[in-house]
């Protein structure tokens, strides 16, 4: 049985994320005006670039290669210059070919807002939806006789042990991470506009490398090798605050 704690905890993440979107919007509305346009254009980049291209070169990757867990390394250098690339590149390309008129701080802050607040968002639903889903199940003892003939029974103990096994804190981590991951975001959206602005592409390059530096540790617990939630959370803290300081230092920038 999943307990009571366990099953509103799993709601946080999801309302937690609705509410920085709309928290970030109205903060930066207050403080410096939000552009509508590139907050709209930084949200349906965000999806186009990383959950269509970018998750269609994964699906073929790991089609190719089905034991790339196995090789964290390889496999953490090649999901990290994907990311990169994909995320870096295609702010540059938006910001190029459809954000001509935009290339202030003010939009480069909202660009930042609408591709890291529908980040939080999507991945949350991604992630968490499915346990809700399968922790209903299970506490209605139907978990089995729904996916019994869908999917291997291992499968089915894998997940029942990682519904059961996520404890409320997993939950709760889960709305620092995303707090944190969205000012990366932004920081990320302020020096490739900056980038554009300069009309220098090896600023690109490098927030590109920056990228994949940052998720390369990320990959050794996605593929099982580390497991301590605290030590990654407080890594992404790390990466978040200096996250504040980039943003700042380039507002001189625009200037």
């Amino acid at each position: 049985m999943v307990s009571t704690a366990k099953m509103i905890s799993m709601f946080v993440p999801i309302v937690f994320a609705f509410i920085l979107f709309i928290g970030l919007i109205w903060y930066y509305r207050k403080k410096m005006g939000v552009a509508v346009k590139p907050l709209i254009v930084g949200a349906i980049g965000f999806v186009v670039f990383t959950q269509v291209l970018e998750k269609a070169l994964h699906l073929a990757v790991i089609t190719a290669f089905p034991h790339y867990a196995d090789h964290p390394w390889a496999f953490g250098l090649y999901g990290g210059l994907a990311a990169g690339l994909f995320e870096e590149f295609g702010r540059f390309l938006l910001f190029t070919w459809l954000l001509k008129k935009f290339r202030d701080y003010k939009s480069g802050i909202s660009f930042g807002i609408g591709w890291g607040g529908i980040e939080a968002i999507l991945l949350v639903l991604m992630t968490i939806v499915p346990n809700i889903m399968f922790a209903f199940m299970m506490n209605a003892g139907t978990l089995e006789k729904t996916l019994g003939g869908q999917i291997p029974a291992e499968q089915i103990a894998a997940i029942k042990d990682t519904v059961l096994n996520n404890g409320v804190s997993y939950y709760f981590l889960g709305c620092v991470e995303r707090f944190f991951a969205v000012f990366m975001q932004i920081a990320f959206s302020l020096w490739v506009l900056i980038a554009v602005v300069k009309k220098k592409f090896v600023y690109v390059v490098y927030v590109i490398l920056i990228h994949a530096a940052i998720d390369l540790p990320l990959v050794f617990v996605q593929t099982g090798h580390f497991t301590n939630l605290w030590v990654v959370e407080l890594y992404i803290a790390i990466v978040g605050l200096m996250s504040f300081w980039l943003i700042k230092k380039a507002r001189g920038s625009f200037q």
